[in-house]
């Protein structure tokens, strides 16, 4: 035995040496760009020394490594190994054809400089670049785009890189199906979704019935929060499914659905864990009934006010969790909120990731933590609430590991940019003042990624046109306040009110800030230059100042020709509503106090305060109080613009025409009067799904506009009260691309010199 494993080692010995070689020397060929000198480190051959075959195969995969080379081939001549090499070429340039939906910058950002001018061409970073344009191109909804790359080859070993695309059409969610729904219609979950079926009066909004894959998981997650606001904490999505049709231009999408029972508060109780915090102290907090359906929203707003009272009070390492006791033999719920100490934990590092276009800082100036805070709960979520409430991004996700020690901690803020922050306006403008026209216009809301928002508009009308633009910073120089300036012009046809037509120029600079969550500061200076002409409707002619035969307009002949108004104003505002843009529950408040005369040749004092009170009557039906009082404590050189007239705006007064009340001249001309106040009251009920936002308004208005500086003997004026009362339809999301107002409103109360309109139809 010991024998024959000597011979089998000699064997292998005698072997290995026939396979064995030596050169001499190592020539390359095909070198042009690369040096020798830089992959001589990869040659594990030498001259005058043996080598084998895994001597050569290690120096091609090294020299492979290098990713310099698209062929390489070791050829023996004599006592001379030769490398031969192809090098792989160097793209000159890329282009791309066929593309519309994606622009070359979108496809440039995806490519990340993977592949560009002066780099070699690799065909596995192409495929890998392929793959990617095919996700992108699946999130703009085309499901069916072809690229192809096509390599143009050149002189000196150069390429031109061109991917030929044809994107096809964006593929369409042709039915949403639900299963398993027995509480809600249909009709009423596809209302919550981000994903809407082809209808054809979508047609102005086309984006909204692309099929993406993404939007189903934010659809998941809207029918569970749904489901769990209204009585059912089982609730989940088994499955969803989205099916491509035969067509490829179209989905089927479903929704496999597992309600559970329908759940009630059977009691709510509060206990604190720590010496430090007394319960009882905060059990006025708690809002949830007993008895009420079971809402998790309404449970957590609890947990969350509770927490952030207590941390208010200087307490960061306590917290408020929530235990829920299910009954499922009587469906009922018991919720238990328990005031508990954490570990004491400070933050050592806040990293954000997935903000390719928002600057950091901007970010980090919504951040209500730092480096070296405490970790305390309530400000990071009040952080993330913030973030979310920019406007600048679709998800914002907040979440902590271990620091170099026990009591340190990282916070990791992980944020998706929307697609865009940009919208482009354009549509249709109707009023009864200025008759039709239309508009267009431009909004960027976060500005190259600094959060600055700036806007352009355009509009022209039967009896009005002119311009404006605003550019405005949320955290001026990175403080704690805004700050931006608006600049327009218009020219008004007036004719029909007070025999003029006035021209307008102004600039107006203004900063805001916040004194608290709910409550904000806003002074702004705006200087004006008008120019306002009298129309002789005789000879239908207009003039600088008033003739003296035209003695019907005497009232106001000192109004006419160029003035200067230079205007500062403050306004407080105090929002406790539910949601500042549709809301539902709650109130706000502001108050504006405004004085000209800083230069200029108009000098008054004008207060207004304004209060709107929201209360869900059912589910659908909102009850809406409003109520406004102004007054104008006239100096020098006040005109009929500066004071007040009521009615013709859809909102206040309706059944009047537009300065339809308030003070006139004998001749009928609005001159407007120093005092005014409405109070309105109003339930809304939609009309429609909450996507095409169609809502049915009653209404019952009261107000007055009065007071004058003129001769009572050469006016029309009165301070009583005028009321109306009629139905409305609101309709927010038109396709004309801007919110239009169908009034229906009949008189009750009126003066003779008033002027009613029963119909009134606006759009702004």
């Amino acid at each position: 035995m010991h024998m024959k494993k000597v011979l089998f080692a000699v064997c292998v010995l005698h072997f290995s040496s026939i396979l064995a070689d030596v050169v001499e020397k190592i020539e390359f060929e095909g070198l042009d760009r690369v040096e020798v000198e830089a992959i001589q480190d990869s040659i594990t051959i030498k001259p005058n020394k043996n080598y084998n075959q895994t001597d050569i195969d290690k120096t091609l995969k090294s020299l492979f490594k290098k990713d310099f080379f698209s062929y390489i081939r070791l050829i023996k001549k004599g006592n001379t190994l030769v490398i031969k090499c192809e090098e792989k070429p160097m793209i000159d340039k890329v282009a791309f054809e066929g593309n519309d939906i994606a622009s070359d910058d979108i496809l440039k950002n995806i490519i990340n400089g993977r592949v560009g001018e002066g780099r070699l061409f690799s065909l596995h970073i192409i495929k890998d670049i392929l793959s990617d344009f095919q996700m992108a191109y699946k999130a703009f909804g085309c499901y069916s785009a072809i690229i192809t790359p096509k390599i143009i080859k050149h002189a000196g070993n150069k390429v031109d890189l061109v991917f030929e695309i044809n994107e096809g059409s964006k593929t369409r969610v042709r039915k949403i199906i639900f299963i398993g729904n027995k509480s809600f219609s249909d009709d009423e979950l596809k209302d919550l979704l981000f994903t809407k079926e082809e209808k054809v009066w979508r047609f102005w909004d086309y984006d909204s019935h692309i099929f993406r894959e993404d939007r189903i998981d934010v659809d998941v997650e809207t029918l569970t929060a749904f489901y769990k606001n209204n009585g059912y904490p089982f609730f989940v999505v088994t499955a969803t499914s989205a099916e491509m049709d035969f067509d490829k231009k179209s989905h089927y999408c479903t929704f496999s659905l597992e309600e559970g029972d329908k759940y009630t508060i059977k009691s709510v109780s509060l206990e604190s864990k720590t010496d430090k915090i007394k319960a009882k102290d905060f059990k006025k907090l708690i809002t949830i009934e007993n008895g009420s359906v079971y809402n998790e929203s309404l449970i957590n707003a609890d947990r969350d006010n509770i927490r952030s009272e207590i941390a208010l009070k200087d307490n960061p390492f306590i917290d408020v969790i929530v235990d829920i006791d299910y009954d499922k033999k009587h469906k009922t719920a018991s919720i238990k909120y328990s005031i508990i100490k954490r570990p004491k934990a400070f933050i050592e590092r806040i990293e954000i990731v997935g903000n390719t276009k928002t600057l950091d800082r901007v970010i980090r100036r919504e951040f209500s933590v730092h480096e070296g805070d405490a970790l305390n709960v309530y400000k990071i979520q009040k952080t993330v609430e913030r973030l979310k409430g920019i406007g600048y991004f679709d998800d914002v996700q907040v979440s902590d590991t271990a620091g170099s020690s026990e009591d340190k901690r990282t916070l990791l803020i992980s944020v998706k940019e929307k697609e865009t922050t940009a919208q482009f306006r354009f549509g249709l403008n109707v009023s009864d003042t200025d008759g039709f026209g239309g508009f267009v216009g431009f909004g960027e809301n976060n500005l190259m990624g600094t959060g600055n928002s700036l806007s352009a508009d355009i509009f022209w009308m039967q009896k009005c046109y002119g311009c404006k633009t605003s550019i405005f910073n949320p955290r001026f120089m990175d403080q704690n306040f805004g700050a931006g300036i608006g600049i327009g012009a218009n020219r008004y046809n007036r004719k029909n009110v007070d025999q003029s037509i006035v021209k307008t120029a102004y600039i107006s600079p203004f900063i805001r800030y916040n004194i608290s969550e709910e409550f904000a500061h806003k002074i702004s200076y705006t200087i004006s230059f008008s120019d306002r002409r009298w129309w002789d409707k005789d000879k239908d002619k207009t003039y600088d100042t008033v003739p003296d035969n035209a003695k019907e307009v005497y009232l106001m002949k000192d109004e006419y020709g160029k003035y200067v108004c230079s205007e500062i104003s403050s306004t407080l505002f105090y929002n406790k509503t539910d949601n500042p843009y549709d809301p539902r529950k709650g109130y706000d408040i502001s108050l504006t106090n405004s004085f000209a005369g800083v230069g200029g040749a108009v000098r008054y004092f004008k207060n207004e305060l304004s209060a709107n009170y929201y209360y869900p009557l059912t589910t659908k039906l909102t009850f809406i109080a409003c109520a406004n009082v102004g007054h104008i404590h006239e100096i020098k050189g006040t005109r009929s613009v500066h004071r007040y007239s009521l009615g013709g705006d859809g909102e206040s007064m309706r059944g009047f025409e537009s300065y339809g009340v308030g003070t006139r001249d004998l001749k009928g001309n609005s001159v407007g009067g120093n005092k005014f106040w409405t109070v309105s009251f109003m339930i809304k009920c939609p009309l429609s799904t909450r996507e095409m936002g169609i809502n049915g308004v009653i209404f019952l208005d009261f107000g007055s506009a009065w007071g004058t500086k003129y001769n009572s003997a050469h006016v029309q004026d009165s301070s009583a009260i005028r009321s109306s009362a009629g139905v409305a339809i609101e309709w927010a999301k038109t396709p004309i691309g801007v919110p239009l107002s169908f009034v229906f409103g009949f008189t009750l109360k009126k003066k003779k010199f008033d002027e009613k309109q029963t119909f009134t139809f606006t759009g702004m």
